[in-house]
């Protein structure tokens, strides 16, 4: 009985479907980690995007009146382009107005960065603080129906976020306009 192996040609052949097959795999693998990166990428700047305009919306529409400016802490900050500060009723845990009570509250960029500040009145729900809403700011313009920040019913906020992947930039942008609760439409 003879035992027959395999020739050099049937292991080269062999080596070089196996190669093709490894190179493949190596080639889906890098591939599928770019697009994942690139997702990741996007994901984060639409979703601090939107956390940014669900913070301007809870805050925007309770609002009183949009304030020229207000003291923080012994800081103050006005309201313009890129600067947003409200006056808000104060409200209690059940949700009822609190009467001569107000909250005011701030957005502001600082190194493209997007942060609100909260002084919350005596008894009211909302806490007061700094909290970070965007880290990939890249810019933010506030625009309003009037001059004269007494008399603002609306506010636009157009909102662009970015970051980098690999040398391609992900950008993600949303310009939304909110009415205060101050709005009183024409008859």
């Amino acid at each position: 009985m003879m035992r027959r192996g395999y020739t050099l040609v049937e292991i080269i052949i062999v080596l070089g479907i196996s190669t093709l097959i490894l190179l493949a795999i190596v080639n889906l693998f890098i591939v599928f980690n770019t697009i994942y990166g690139y997702q990741q990428a996007f994901i984060a700047t639409a979703g601090s995007n939107g956390t940014a305009m669900n913070a301007l919306e809870a805050a925007i529409l309770p609002a009183d009146l949009v304030l020229a400016s207000h003291d923080f802490s012994g800081i103050p900050y006005a309201s313009g382009v890129t600067t947003l500060v409200l006056q808000l009723p104060a409200i209690d845990v059940s949700g009822n107005i609190i009467t001569d009570t107000k909250d005011y509250v701030a957005f502001y960029t600082s190194s493209g960065s997007l942060f609100r500040i909260t002084a919350a009145g005596v008894g009211s729900v909302r806490v007061s603080g700094l909290k970070k809403l965007s880290t990939t700011l890249n810019s933010l313009t506030f625009t309003y129906d009037n001059a004269d920040f007494a008399q603002v019913t609306n506010i636009t906020a157009d909102i662009t976020t970015q970051t980098s992947y690999k040398q391609q930039v992900v950008q993600s942008h949303l310009s939304r306009q909110w009415y205060l609760r101050n709005f009183q439409p024409s008859l």
